[in-house]
């Protein structure tokens, strides 16, 4: 089960305010986790002071549990929150997690647990606190004792999580194809207008147009995320020369992707993506007016996350690039396209499908972005599958 190391588990249970929030270690006394478990409870801190989890008073429960507040204790009021319902709860689940086998019974003498437990100061109801907090401290025990999550888990919900914290998920284009629509229009308030009017689906992604960026800055990025927090920003700088700087600037803005042009030079564009990276975006390479976008792609050290083609999007071109670029990148192809061509480039390879006046000077935006979305078969994350309790 554990041997020689220690274990990790985590569970997140219930509504707020009283949503119960575990993190927790189990391990062996004679290892880091009992090392751990005696300093904490010999050098308290301020706020956190860890307790002994016990059944009722003078019963400490087994294995030996310590919890520690992940929230400051500032008052009696929250000391009562931690020593009434917290303790009960977390006691109670680590007492059945034996009972029920989770733990191994022979072995509660050789582990030692450690709890991190988090009670919302506006925390009221003690029932829910007590149930809350009670399910998520076995349901992490039990995920610790299996080694939940295993990798394949991680990877394959990675693009699919959305944080409870956040309320969006962060979409770092995994799962394409995609349909992009480019706002080429300079008046925010027009663009305002086509962000409102957009269904709000995964498989679409935003394209900052570079008049727009001229006229309000990068920062437009930011006032569209305000709009649209959950998607996918491109900011569509172009840049050619101060690459580094250009890259931060539109990482800062909260840019998910950062363009440059690709007849900047070599080693612009290698600052240019090696900062991207640093900042958290991607790096998309604009071909517009580069004769041999793959001879170009050769010379570069790191290539670009996302190249983009205009208005042709040939099979076997599609496919030279993302040889080049590696197996992670995606190809886009922008232009004005009927669904059917829209289709046929999805189809030779491409992920990204870039749009302009198509979709925003349509007379039905909504509509017309809808019937791209179902042409190019592009659906919700979510869609077809059953969400689980992670």
């Amino acid at each position: 089960m554990i041997d020689g190391g220690f274990a990790i588990g985590e569970a997140l249970v219930g509504e707020e305010p009283e949503i119960a929030h575990i993190d927790l270690v189990v391990g062996r006394k004679d290892g880091p986790i009992g090392s751990a478990f005696a300093s904490s409870l010999a050098q308290p801190r301020m706020g956190h002071t860890p307790i002994l989890a016990v059944v009722r008073p003078n019963l400490p429960v087994k294995p030996a549990t310590l919890i520690v507040p992940k929230v400051t204790i500032r008052d009696l009021e929250g000391a009562e929150r931690i020593f009434g319902p917290a303790q009960s709860a977390v006691s109670k689940a680590v007492a059945d997690a034996v009972d029920e086998g989770i733990l191994p019974r022979e072995s509660v003498e050789e582990l030692a647990i450690i709890v991190s437990v988090f009670i919302h100061p506006r925390g009221k109801d003690y029932q829910r606190i007590y149930r809350y907090n009670y399910a998520a401290t076995k349901l992490a025990l039990k995920r610790a004792v299996e080694g939940f999550p295993g990798i394949d888990v991680v990877l394959e919900e990675k693009p699919k999580a959305a944080h409870e914290m956040i309320g969006f998920r962060i979409n770092n284009l995994e799962q394409p194809p995609y349909l992009g629509v480019e706002l080429v229009h300079d008046d925010w308030r027009r663009v305002e207008g086509i962000l409102r009017a957009l269904p709000r689906k995964d498989g679409i992604i935003l394209k900052a147009g570079a008049p727009l960026i001229k006229r309000y800055g990068v920062e437009v990025c930011q006032k569209i995320h305000q709009i649209r927090p959950e998607t996918v920003v491109i900011a569509d700088m172009k840049s050619l020369d101060t690459g580094n700087l250009e890259a931060r600037m539109a990482g800062d803005a909260t840019a998910d992707v950062a363009v440059f042009s690709g007849r900047a030079p070599l080693k612009t564009m290698e600052r240019f993506i090696e900062e991207a990276h640093k900042v958290g975006a991607l790096a998309y390479m604009d071909t517009i007016n580069v004769e041999d976008p793959l001879e170009v792609i050769n010379q570069l050290q790191m290539k670009p996350d996302i190249v983009e083609l205009h208005a042709t999007g040939e099979k076997s071109r599609i496919a030279r690039i993302k040889e080049a670029c590696g197996p992670r990148s995606l190809v886009a192809v922008a232009g004005e396209f009927e669904v059917d061509e829209a289709k046929r480039l999805r189809d030779a390879g491409a992920d990204i499908i870039v749009l302009g006046e198509t979709i925003t000077e349509a007379g039905d935006i909504n509509k017309t972005a809808t019937d791209y979305l179902q042409g190019l078969g592009i659906y919700e994350v979510d869609q077809f599958r059953i969400m689980t309790d992670f």
